[in-house]
């Protein structure tokens, strides 16, 4: 138990850390302008105030044109299909007793404790090592640098990772029920959590009574679906959600200098992206995570979209379990030196997070 709240206070003090400058409303840090900007920036950033609007509107499309009109989204009502419930419901759980800006926050803390709770509980299942797992855990929460920004905002990858965790897990331990639930989740969290279910059907398809339960995760689906067909009058809304599908035919298309979502030529970074995860997934000893890093690594090859490490993140935890083997040869007075890859990680993130900010009129619309 100690080892489980150890691993949720990492992630909780390492968020902290993160949004003190904003929660100080400081000036600048390390050549970072702050501007005294405060936790109104975490609150901005994207996708929170999508999830705000998910959660206030719950997809009405009356509610949600009622909310664009006071503040600067520009979305029509059925983009927000392209954005799952399930970080929208928790903020809405939250938003009971508390303003809605106020539970996005809760949310995040909320979401930030359970991946390093999850990212601990999973490691230890797969390399039976505590010490190792810990390690794993620790490196998990920073590394690929993007995870500290993204864990750090509204976003719903925290929540997202740690479903996809649960149900491989689970899924390890022949507990098919629990997993197939914490799948279901995953598909309701976040679209490509059906590539979970992919994976399942490739293991199973020969054993039905294992693979049953996992018929939930299509049929998650299916039920979003047939509510967006209530609320939209549209099943398939979230295919018309405007542009936010970035998979094409053809892959590589990252490459292209003709799509909307890529504007820069320096995308050198992309080839590293792709070699971390390609290496790590290919050293991975156990089939069922191999299996899964592969169906998901794999799409990653067609989606055209500049933020590919964001999009990479799900199986961030899967390509470091290739490389443990590694990482556990670190003699321990040498970590001080990757210790060091915190501060360009922390600058990083909060650069980011500043730009990363959708305006807004009326804080009033959300209370």
């Amino acid at each position: 138990m100690k080892r489980f709240l150890a691993a949720g206070l990492v992630a909780l003090v390492s968020l902290a850390l993160f949004w003190t400058p904003f929660a100080g409303k400081i000036g600048d840090i390390g050549g970072i302008e702050f501007g005294h900007r405060g936790m109104e920036t975490i609150i901005q950033n994207f996708d929170g105030l999508n999830f705000l609007v998910i959660a206030k509107s719950w997809y009405n499309p009356e509610v949600i044109r009622a909310i664009n009109a006071q503040f600067l989204t520009g979305n029509e009502p059925i983009y927000f299909t392209a954005h799952f419930p399930m970080m929208g419901a928790v903020v809405k759980l939250f938003g009971l007793v508390m303003p809605y800006p106020t539970a996005l926050l809760f949310t995040i803390v909320l979401t930030n404790g359970l991946l390093g709770i999850v990212l601990y509980l999973f490691f230890e299942t797969v390399v039976k090592d505590k010490r190792l797992a810990g390690i794993l855990m620790m490196v998990a929460l920073f590394f690929p640098a993007r995870m500290l920004s993204v864990r750090a905002v509204g976003s719903n990858e925290p929540l997202f990772i740690s479903l996809i965790l649960l149900s491989l897990m689970w899924a390890m331990r022949a507990k098919y029920w629990a997993s197939a639930v914490a799948g279901a989740l995953a598909v309701l969290t976040r679209s490509p959590g059906i590539l979970l279910f992919v994976a399942y059907l490739w293991m199973w398809w020969r054993k039905p009574s294992k693979l049953a339960p996992y018929l939930l995760m299509p049929l998650s689906l299916i039920g979003l679906f047939i509510f967006y067909g209530f609320q939209y009058h549209d099943p398939l809304a979230y295919f018309h959600s405007g542009d936010n599908l970035h998979i094409f035919v053809t892959p590589f298309q990252i490459f292209s200098n003709t799509q909307s979502w890529i504007s820069d030529m320096w995308r050198e970074d992309i080839i590293y992206v792709y070699l971390f995860y390609g290496i790590g997934i290919s050293l991975i000893k156990e089939k069922r995570l191999k299996i899964f890093g592969w169906i998901y690594g794999l799409t990653l090859l067609f989606v055209a979209h500049r933020d590919l490490g964001r999009y990479a993140l799900p199986i961030a935890p899967l390509a470091l379990l290739g490389y443990a083997p590694y990482l556990e040869k670190i003699p321990q007075k040498a970590w001080w030196i990757l210790a060091i890859l915190l501060i360009p990680i922390y600058l990083l993130g909060w650069q980011f997070v500043l730009k990363n900010v959708q305006p807004i009129n009326d804080w009033g619309v959300f209370l």
